[in-house]
């Protein structure tokens, strides 16, 4: 009970942290000239050297393991591209499109992705509850993105698809690297696929050199990189080990309820009636 407890806190701690980085973004796209990619890799970058600078100082004899894991790499790369480069780029470019409230709810589908997953392949049949909150995140996406009228959507055509697309790249975070973890160690996983996530990032794009930015917007960048990415990634990915894929989706649900708060404190942004029943549901 203790150690359920303990992942349970892990898992909020790792929503709510998601949260403010998401609001951090939105407020760096309002109020500078730095775009999706640029942030991606900046917050890719920071986070990644520091957890391997954790490892090393760990003198963790894993630290370099990935990179004579012969086969395995294949699944790493595969993971780097999609469970930490694919989740952080589409996740910041749906806000971009939108809102950090309304990207968030969009990215939280993965939820019915993660149960699907588990009854068809796994045979996990799903508890009433978890059956209820599909129920629940399928109706709530559906209000916000379209108000209710099937014929129309409310949202970006562009962010319901990067919205997507990030769910199904959590979905793919929260699945398939447990077996990453306890070879090579989390830690080195994630510090090792942030880092080379940030350059293949950088040398696709082109991106070599960022614009102009005042102080604060670089130590928010750096902010993103840590309450974004160093922590609740780990902290997630320990959450996940305690608890189970399914059950620690279903906790970190904290974080769009974070956003949406803070997006109304922070931008005032105004909400419609089925904005804010997609939010509650």
């Amino acid at each position: 009970m203790k150690s359920q407890k303990f992942g349970i806190m892990l898992v909020l701690i790792s929503g709510i942290m998601w949260g403010i980085s998401g609001i951090l973004g939105q407020y760096i796209f309002l109020n500078s000239d730095m775009d999706s990619i640029q942030l991606t890799i900046i917050r890719q970058f920071v986070s990644g050297v520091l957890l391997l600078l954790i490892s090393a100082i760990k003198k963790d004899e894993k630290l370099f393991s990935v990179w004579r894991s012969g086969k395995k790499f294949c699944s790493f790369i595969f993971f780097t591209l999609t469970g930490i480069l694919g989740v952080q780029l589409t996740y910041f470019l749906a806000i971009e499109y939108s809102n950090a409230a309304t990207g968030t709810v969009i990215q939280f589908t993965y939820i019915i992705m993660i149960l699907i997953y588990t009854a068809i392949v796994l045979h996990n049949k799903p508890q009433i509850c978890e059956t209820i909150a599909v129920i629940c995140a399928f109706c709530g996406i559906f209000l916000i993105a379209t108000h209710g009228q099937i014929n129309s959507l409310a949202v970006s055509k562009e962010s319901l698809i990067w919205g997507l697309s990030s769910a199904v790249c959590f979905t793919i975070y929260c699945l398939y690297p447990q077996k990453l973890y306890n070879e090579f160690g989390l830690i080195n996983v994630i510090g090792w696929g942030s880092v080379l996530a940030s350059i293949l990032l950088a040398v696709a794009t082109g991106t070599y050199s960022f614009p102009k930015i005042s102080a604060d917007i670089m130590l928010l960048s750096v902010a993103v990189a840590i309450i974004g990415s160093l922590f609740p990634f780990v902290l997630y990915g320990m959450g996940i080990g305690i608890l189970g894929s399914v059950k620690a989706s279903l906790f970190v649900t904290v974080e769009p309820i974070t956003s949406a708060i803070l997006t109304w404190l922070c931008f005032k942004t105004r909400f419609v009636v089925q904005d804010i029943m997609g939010f509650v549901l």
